[in-house]
């Protein structure tokens, strides 16, 4: 079975879309070490105004979460971001910047990694920079950190990767604050906007190339029972298929037969096409989130044809579903990181299975 979610994040042209997590972090979580200044530390505020040279996100973004661009259940993406707006402001002390699982995090000034790790569970991963003048710069919910205490780094330098520990969605938690206290912050919306054309120069592209698969193991992953460790994961398409990507997307004229199936880039959830001709979205280790209706049809397939139409066909070639969504030629089907299986041309939805609230 194609089992697709790898540790590589895919990669995006600066107008494309990435489906991640539909609600940041809306309540307040404390690091217990803000406060906490290490002996002979002189600081007591910032000296002079923050400069923030590069976005914290190497990648397309969404800045802030906001219901008209991520009220489907995913948020869209573009660089610089179209989308931008603010969400800071009371009990919540930051911006949410989304993107995708394992996005590439960047240091946004020159600085001192003043802390790495895990002060409560709420903040899940955390890296916090401080520059020059005494501002920190307070990194959220990280997947991996790849920095340690006391290391010097340079803007654009790579910090570590997005995720969602501490919260239950894929995104970034920015917070900017002139004492190191975390609920001391001011509002980083001007600083993010004005630094996010810089995402767009890292070269990452959209591209279809073929990976290199080990051969097939005939190991059926989307056993919901087994929980899924992104670490332990690797490709196991063994067909060369180009119109699947490294994790979680396919383009147009891309088939999924008995028991192969897409999995989303966190490993959390997969599209499966069952031999008993039913395709169903699941939860991996919950259970079934979305069904086509199509099971009792043994030797079905589905396939997201050339002219955007997502359909199961039976074995005698008769339709037994569709999405209803042929006249977009160019679509890209998503199972998104959030557990939302959407049918995207260009900018717009399509389709989407209204899943996208796990």
């Amino acid at each position: 079975m194609r089992s697709l979610s790898t540790n590589t994040p895919l990669r995006l042209a600066a107008t494309s879309l990435v489906f991640t997590s539909l609600v940041g972090c809306s309540q307040l979580f404390e690091d217990a070490e803000f406060n906490k200044f290490r002996p002979g530390d002189p600081r007591s505020s910032a000296w002079c105004p923050p400069e923030m040279e590069h976005f914290p996100v190497e990648a397309a973004h969404n800045i802030g979460y906001d219901h008209a661009s991520c009220g489907t259940g995913t948020c869209e993406i573009s660089c610089p971001d179209w989308n931008a707006n603010s969400d800071w402001g009371g009990d919540h002390h930051g911006i949410d910047v989304f993107a995708y699982q394992r996005a590439p995090l960047v240091a946004v000034a020159a600085g001192e990694i003043v802390a790495v790790g895990t002060p409560s569970s709420t903040s899940g991963l955390r890296v916090r920079l401080r520059d020059a003048c005494g501002w920190e710069y307070y990194y959220g919910h990280m997947d991996e950190a790849v920095v340690y205490e006391g290391q010097w780094v340079e803007p654009g330098q790579l910090l570590g990767y997005m995720g969602y520990t501490g919260t239950g969605s894929t995104h970034l938690h920015f917070n900017v604050s002139d004492d190191g206290d975390y609920s001391n912050d001011i509002n980083p919306f001007d600083l993010l906007n004005a630094t996010s054309a810089t995402a767009c120069d890292s070269g990452e592209t959209w591209t279809e190339e073929e990976e290199e698969s080990p051969d097939d193991t005939s190991e059926d992953t989307t056993d919901d029972t087994t929980e899924v460790e992104e670490e332990e994961e690797e490709s196991t398409d063994s067909s060369g298929d180009s119109n699947f990507g490294e994790c979680g997307w396919a383009t147009g004229d891309a088939y999924l037969f008995a028991n192969e199936g897409i999995e989303s880039c966190d490993g959390r959830f997969t599209l499966l096409m069952q031999d008993d001709g039913n395709l169903v979205l699941y939860k991996n280790g919950s259970g079934a989130l979305w069904n086509a209706g199509t099971h009792g049809n043994a030797g079905a397939a589905a396939v997201l044809q050339a002219d955007g139409n997502l359909v199961v066909y039976s074995a005698w070639g008769t339709a037994l579903w569709w999405s209803g969504t042929d006249g977009h030629p160019n679509t890209i089907m998503w199972v998104s990181d959030n557990g939302d299986l959407v049918i995207y041309d260009g900018w717009d939805v399509v389709w989407n299975s209204g899943t996208g609230w796990y």
